[in-house]
């Protein structure tokens, strides 16, 4: 039904395979330059896989569910299997529309039947009961009906008796012809439960707590996605086993808007992890809220003239700015810390800016560098303290960094605020940073394009490295 669709990504695709030919299959799709992102173990099921690759024309994400076992179940745990593989891929039809094969409509029909009998909850009884002829299958009517045109009411029936049994085959007839209603479907549940074709891997209470605490770790995945943003796994993880990625550039590159698009790009199927390294109105800690809002009180007070980019970096080091400097640090390794836990566990970090050590003062740089020479025994070692956080960056370092190129023109358009002589200055600094040890290396991007341009450049660079 939905196959054009899926071919354009904007739905998933199901592909059924002979068991048989997984490396071959495999070879195929790497070619292409799929590649297998493995589902957390809360979400994995026996006999499928999930292949991902990108449209290189809308940067769409593709996924194909790639299935050697027909596995159906209720939400969150499928733990019934049909053993029906060989007699679709028998009977399989090609697809006027689009060119591929797919389900003879009628044996489709037929797995619609049983797939929304199984998934069958308590709460979706007790929802029918409150709402009559609500349920589970709501979800399945817009295939119910694009079916009831494509094939015989009695056709999966006949199926069914042949493949499940007779008292199962007029189950599915009922069924059918009361287009999904609940209560006929709790009756085909019923008979498949205790049929010995219809396989399971659990028990009835074993199913139970397995399924309950995939529920529960979906709910804690979702919840940490959208406000903790902690390294919580529950997703797929990235195909070499987890990713960092720093998007840098100057101010006017871009940076903070590509790293969102990026992020909301994988997190719809992959564990993500966004980080802020700098020291702007990104996520910041605790200790230095306060300290920003007093920032901005001082500088919306402020009269005095703007320091150019030299002596903005050789000014003294005031005890705020060191107060600053300290919590900042203190931040960033934090921050650095949970982006390499997250690595490890199977994440993709996108960090919207990365430590540095190459240029003192500016960029991500250390902000004491001039207390490393200090007469005062204090002031040298909390300098050293500091230094060692960004060394620390600079020596685990990204794995894949996206250094986006502006010209100071374009950077002024879009911070007229800004002074031009800064600007100039953070543009010709970025485009001489390095990054040796970024194990995929550096993707050099022009931003003085269109955000949609600029975005849709990364996404295809940025897909080989994750």
């Amino acid at each position: 039904m939905h196959v054009v669709e899926g071919l354009q990504g904007l739905t998933d695709l199901d592909l059924l395979f002979d068991g048989r030919q997984v490396e071959v299959v495999q070879e195929i799709l790497g070619a292409h330059g799929f590649k297998r992102l493995p589902a957390h173990p809360s979400r994995r099921y026996p006999g499928v896989d999930d292949f991902f690759g990108v449209n290189e024309d809308t940067g769409r994400l593709l996924h194909l569910h790639l299935h050697y076992r027909l596995v159906v179940g209720e939400r969150f745990f499928k733990n019934y299997r049909l053993p029906w593989e060989q007699e679709f891929l028998e009977t399989r039809v090609r697809d006027p529309s689009s060119g591929v094969f797919v389900a003879e409509p009628a044996l489709e029909w037929l797995l619609l039947a049983c797939r929304s009998a199984l998934k069958i909850r308590w709460r979706d009884r007790l929802r029918a009961r409150i709402t009559p002829h609500a349920g589970e299958a709501r979800s399945m009517v817009g295939e119910h009906d694009w079916l009831t045109r494509e094939a015989d009411v009695a056709s999966p029936a006949e199926l069914a008796t042949r493949l499940v049994g007779e008292r199962a085959g007029e189950l599915v007839h009922a069924a059918l012809a009361h287009d999904l209603d609940i209560r006929h479907l709790k009756r085909l549940r019923r008979e498949l439960l205790r049929n010995a074709r219809v396989l399971r891997g659990y028990g009835r209470a074993s199913a139970l707590r397995f399924r309950w605490a995939r529920e529960a770790r979906w709910i804690a995945g979702t919840i940490n996605r959208r406000y903790l943003h902690r390294p919580f796994p529950y997703s797929r993880s990235g195909s070499t086993g987890g990713t960092i990625v720093a998007v840098v550039g100057s101010d006017g590159a871009g940076k903070s808007t590509v790293s969102h698009m990026l992020t909301e790009w994988l997190s719809r199927k992959v564990d993500v992890l966004p980080i802020y390294f700098g020291s702007g109105q990104g996520r910041s800690s605790v200790l230095r809220w306060p300290l920003k809002l007093v920032l901005a009180i001082v500088r919306r007070r402020s009269t005095r003239p703007r320091l150019g980019p030299d002596a903005r970096r050789d000014r003294d080091v005031t005890l705020p700015r060191a107060v600053w400097a300290v919590v900042l640090a203190r931040e960033k390794r934090s921050k650095l810390r949970t982006a390499v836990r997250a690595r490890e566990r199977g994440f993709v970090v996108v960090c919207d800016r990365y430590p540095q050590t190459q240029v003192d003062g500016v960029n991500d740089g250390p902000l004491l560098w001039r207390w490393r020479e200090s007469p005062t025994r204090l002031r040298r070692a909390v300098a050293r303290w500091e230094a060692s956080v960004y060394e620390a960056a600079a020596a685990c370092g990204p794995d894949l960094v996206v250094r986006l190129l502006v010209t100071p023109e374009t950077a002024l358009a879009r911070r007229p605020e800004d002074d031009p002589e800064e600007l100039r200055y953070r543009t010709r600094l970025v485009r001489d940073l390095r990054f040796d040890s970024a194990r995929s290396g550096v993707i050099d991007i022009d931003a003085n394009r269109d955000v949609e341009s600029v975005v849709l450049e990364v996404k295809r660079r940025v897909w080989p490295a994750i």
